[in-house]
C-alpha cells in the first residue's frame, strides 16, 4: 500500500459507484478487504495523515458554507467526504478551498462521509473473515503499527497548501465569509 494505491482505490471505489456514496463506502470496503491486515492498516495510516494535514481553518470555512455550518465532528466527516471524491478535487481544495464549487454539487445535501472513517476497520474485520468488527484488534495492531518516515514525508511533502489556508474567520460574520471563499457563498449560502 502506497498513496498511489489508496488513491486509486478511492477514486475507482467513487467512479463504480456512480456519486452513490453508500455504494462507494462498500465497493472501498470490498476492496480494501482484499489486501492483507498490513496493507489495510497503512491505508488507514495514510488516510490519517492526509485526514490531518487537512485540518486547515480555510477548509473548514468551506465545510461551514456547504453544510451551513459545522461542527468539530461534521468537519472530521466533512474530511472524510472530500478524501472520498478522490485525489484531484481533496489536493486541489487545500491548494484552493473555493475550487469545491467546481466539483459537481446540486446542493442538495450534506457534504460529509462519516462512514469513510471506519473503512479501515471494516476491511480490516472482513479480510480476518469476521462478520462482527474487531474495533479493539484493529486499534491495538494501527497503534502498533506505523509508515516508515520516508513513505510519510513523502505523502505531506505531495501536498500543497493556500497561503492563508490556516487563516482566522469569524462564523458570525457573513462578509468575511463571502469575502474569502466567494465562489462557494455565492452558491450555497
Amino acid at each position: 500500500m502506497n498513496k498511489e494505491i489508496f488513491w486509486e482505490l478511492i477514486g475507482d471505489s467513487f467512479k463504480e459507484a456512480n456519486w452513490d456514496s453508500e455504494k462507494e463506502i462498500e465497493i472501498l470496503i470490498n476492496k480494501l478487504s482484499k489486501y492483507n491486515k498490513e496493507e489495510i492498516l497503512k491505508f488507514a495510516k495514510i488516510y490519517q495523515i492526509y485526514s490531518n494535514e487537512s485540518y486547515k481553518s480555510k477548509l473548514w470555512a468551506a465545510a461551514y458554507i456547504l453544510n451551513g455550518g459545522c461542527s468539530d465532528d461534521c468537519f472530521d466527516y466533512f474530511r472524510g467526504w472530500l478524501i472520498s471524491r478522490g485525489e484531484e478535487p481533496f489536493l486541489n481544495a487545500l491548494l484552493d478551498p473555493d475550487s469545491i464549487v467546481d466539483l459537481d454539487l446540486d446542493g442538495s445535501d450534506y457534504y460529509e462521509n462519516e462512514d469513510m472513517l471506519s473503512v479501515p476497520v471494516h476491511a480490516y474485520s472482513k479480510s480476518l473473515g469476521s462478520d462482527d468488527l474487531l474495533i479493539d484488534k484493529f486499534y491495538e495492531d494501527f497503534n502498533n503499527h506505523n509508515l516508515d518516515e520516508i513513505e510519510e514525508k513523502e505523502i505531506i511533502d505531495s501536498i500543497n497548501f493556500a497561503e492563508d489556508v490556516d487563516m482566522e474567520w469569524n462564523e458570525d460574520d457573513e462578509n468575511e465569509l463571502r469575502k474569502i471563499l466567494p465562489r462557494l457563498y455565492e452558491k450555497f449560502w
